[in-house]
């Protein structure tokens, strides 16, 4: 017996399968601004940060800082990975393992105390967890401190999240193929108008059932197809349609609206950020001094607290060269600039 899809929509005489059928169609893909704005200035401070060099004189210190961390990535993988997490979870934890190996850890459990050191436990390393406990003096534990991001970037971004799914919205309704679906040769609503159940409790009238997952439909689909039967009538009304078509650009504003307020937040020049050519030096120069170097000093003082002992402190301590590298070329040009600038 061949089996013929129509064959459901003509033999059946009542209208009710249809209100229980879903209407073909795709959902809507959920855009989250929020991540998309921290995520791209996580990964600009990552790549920056991760073009530091960490001095020391303890060659074996130098080479795991410098060179290979552990056996799976290089040196700027690591930093990259590192500071991209630092910056999305506000926090985070760096152990060492048997063979001496430097690892950040993708979760943990952190044990704060009162007047002992803290410790964390059930730390995770690529689905391997480890079965001991670390103590604070066995670990290195970098907190941003940058509350306002988590607070403010929720905040705010909410907001530019729903005017972002909004836009998209009415983007994906211009030109859209609508129609309206007609009952009369079927029912009237009035007659299909359930009564209550058993227990009192109002069932959903099945018309307006099917009328609300039409409107979903529309709204939610570029095409939305709708099964037909006998005593239905369905028209288009696409060309009736007359409307400005939502620009694009006003999505790509939003969504470099939300990158530059986590920008802000974090000290980046958002200029930097986008590519833009006005005033490379001076916000260069602001990134240096309001992101990177502060973020720099974090690193620096977890490493000579935990990495170098007391005792050779002042022979191994470590020290970040990053942008703020001494280039000794810079007071020369600078000479040069101002020089030419005279003439």
């Amino acid at each position: 017996m061949n089996f013929n899809l129509f064959d459901l929509f003509t033999q059946r005489k009542d209208a009710s399968f249809a209100y229980d059928l879903d209407l073909i169609g795709g959902q809507q893909t959920q855009v989250y601004l929020k991540q998309y704005a921290l995520n791209t200035c996580a990964s600009f401070l990552a790549r920056t940060v991760s073009q530091s060099e960490f001095k020391t004189k303890n060659v074996a210190l130098y080479y795991k800082l410098n060179v290979r961390p552990n056996y799976n990535q290089t040196a700027t993988s690591f930093w990259q990975e590192l500071i991209f997490k630092l910056i999305t979870d506000n926090e985070v934890l760096v152990v060492q393992d048997d063979t001496g190996d430097l690892l950040i850890a993708d979760s943990y459990v952190h044990n704060v105390k009162a007047v002992y050191p803290d410790t964390f436990s059930g730390v995770v390393v690529n689905d391997y967890q480890f079965q001991r406990v670390f103590g604070m003096d066995d670990v290195w534990f970098i907190k941003y401190n940058n509350d306002n991001l988590t607070t403010y970037t929720n905040q705010l971004l909410s907001d530019y999240a729903n005017l972002f799914s909004r836009m998209i919205s009415f983007a994906m309704r211009n030109k859209q193929l609508r129609a309206t679906v007609d009952f009369s040769g079927v029912t009237s609503f009035d007659s299909q108008t359930p009564k209550d159940d058993v227990n009192g409790n109002k069932k959903e009238n099945p018309a307006q059932k099917f009328i609300d997952k039409l409107f979903s439909a529309f709204r939610d689909n570029d095409i939305a197809i709708v099964p037909l039967q006998k005593g239905i009538k369905y028209d288009e009304v696409s060309s009736q349609y007359s409307g400005a078509d939502q620009a694009f650009s006003d999505i790509t504003a939003a969504r470099k609206e939300a990158v530059d307020s986590v920008a802000e937040i974090l000290g980046i020049p958002p200029a930097l950020i986008h590519g833009a050519q006005a005033e490379v030096d001076q916000n260069q120069q602001e990134l240096l001094n309001f992101c990177i170097a502060p973020l720099n000093q974090k690193i620096e003082d977890e490493l000579n607290a935990k990495a170098v002992s007391q005792s050779s402190y002042d022979q191994d301590k470590v020290t970040v060269w990053g942008l703020n590298k001494p280039d000794p070329f810079s007071k020369q040009k600078r000479l040069i600039r101002s020089q030419r600038s005279v003439s």
